[in-house]
């Protein structure tokens, strides 16, 4: 069995994939065919936290790179 990644640890994964890839946050959840709209305010105010933090990473990877990202 491969090593279980915490939830903050997948986040992490994520961004520095979508800051390899190009993609921004939004461009992933038209992908995944989510609609906020439709969801219930508590699920939407959850995402929009975890949304946050990997928006905030990306832009240090971006700033400060890979290895240095937590740094800045």
């Amino acid at each position: 069995m491969a090593d279980m990644k915490s939830p903050s640890q997948t986040r992490l994964v994520l961004a520095q994939f979508l800051f390899a890839h190009g993609i921004d946050i939004e461009a992933l959840y038209k992908a995944l065919g989510a609609e906020l709209a439709e969801c219930d305010a508590e699920a939407v105010s959850h995402m929009a936290g975890i949304i946050d933090g990997v928006t905030m990473a990306t832009q240090k990877i971006k700033a400060h790179g890979l290895d240095n990202w937590t740094r800045g």
